[in-house]
């Protein structure tokens, strides 16, 4: 949109140049130098909100993780919880079983059990009960053997158990702790491209102003020429019309009707203003794939939630772009972080990152574009 103010008022300097060079080529060149610095600040804002951009995307994806993460935590816990159920049932289990073979030792130790088992193979009236007598006590043997062995594995899982458990949670701990470090650092890099920001908005603000100075100096020159009856026409106000039927619409969709790009452009333009929410996807919020999932589903068409996801719908565009078309950015190898719609006029409208609203800005550079409207 800026650029094609400074159109306007390029064609309007040059055409009264010819007419009044004393009058409008210091003007002119006021406007050259003033528009040099200008672009450069749009520039350095352009490039900043790249970065800061990039930056959004990767603290959804850090956002994402330590969300993850903490439902795995929870999940870790509550079987910590019901395994700590388990093991306090065996412990219970193995201290009575410990009290019984106690009881059996003690009472072996006060009778002299070994001298019982003795006399009860010697009493045996026959072979065949000499054989049964000795299957008992070995079984009886056995029997106060398998409880000790029973008890120390039983211990034995116990601790191997809460080994595993407890190196499981470090684990997710440790990997929590470095999401969020990365998520400080993140932070950090970001809070220092806003102050840039800040800057290169101020700068911008400042060379917009002047432009706005020489405009008016150029308006009031060309009511003079225009009381002189010199012939000022240069078209100036060319394109302005269209910009401005995008910028304020008035559309209600249906589903039911025809698609066009330009009925898609005009009903995301609406939202001009709205502020940026990372995962929003309503009009009180919105992030680049919201938006855009949001407005095409007015129109009955069906779009993935992510910028990676929607970059697989539609065909890819080989010609001229058309209102529209979904542009994608900042490419990955999971798929691009950002999307937004071509608006026509070398403009689009995207939601760019926190800390901004959704706009329609100037065509910068993008890894690929789609057109769901065929």
């Amino acid at each position: 949109m800026h650029k094609k103010l400074v159109s306007v008022f390029v064609a309007l300097g040059v055409t009264l140049s010819c007419t009044s060079n004393t009058l409008a080529a210091p003007l002119q060149q006021q406007y050259s130098s003033s528009l040099q610095q200008y672009e450069n600040a749009l520039k350095g804002v352009q490039e900043i909100e790249d970065k800061i951009s990039v930056i959004d995307n990767e603290i959804g994806k850090i956002n994402n993780d330590i969300s993850s993460t903490n439902n795995k935590i929870s999940e870790s816990k509550a079987k910590i919880s019901d395994e700590q159920q388990k093991l306090n049932e065996a412990q219970e289990q193995i201290e009575e079983e410990q009290s019984i073979y106690r009881q059996r030792v003690k009472a072996m130790y006060m009778s002299n059990t070994d001298m019982q088992y003795i006399e009860v193979i010697l009493n045996s009236k026959t072979f065949s009960d000499l054989i049964d007598n000795v299957e008992n006590v070995k079984n009886l043997i056995q029997y106060d053997t398998n409880i000790i062995d029973n008890i120390n594995k039983q211990k034995q899982s116990i601790d191997n158990q809460k080994k595993i458990l407890e190196a499981d949670n470090s684990k997710l701990e440790k990997l929590q702790s470095e999401n969020r470090s990365k998520l400080s650092a993140l932070n950090s890099k970001k809070a220092e491209q806003n102050k840039l920001m800040a800057s290169e908005k101020a700068e911008e603000n400042n060379h917009k102003a002047d432009m706005e100075k020489i405009q008016s100096a150029m308006d009031a020159e060309k009511k003079k020429l225009q009381a002189l009856n010199v012939s000022t026409s240069s078209g100036s106000s060319s394109g302005s019309s269209s910009v401005n039927k995008i910028i304020n619409p008035t559309v209600n969709p249906s589903p039911s009707s025809s698609v066009s790009g330009l009925a898609i452009v005009k009903y995301a333009s609406q939202f001009v203003g709205v502020p940026y929410v990372w995962g929003g996807e309503s009009p009180s919020g919105f992030d680049c794939s919201g938006l855009v999932q949001y407005v095409y589903a007015q129109f009955g068409i069906s779009l993935p939630r992510t910028s990676e996801a929607q970059v697989g719908y539609g065909s890819p565009v080989t010609g001229d772009l058309e209102p529209g078309d979904l542009l994608f950015f900042e490419p990955a190898s999971d798929g691009p972080g950002h999307v937004g719609i071509y608006a026509g006029d070398n403009t689009f409208i995207e939601a760019p990152h926190t800390g901004a609203n959704v706009r329609i800005t100037p065509l910068r550079s993008y890894c690929a574009a789609r057109r769901i409207i065929k």
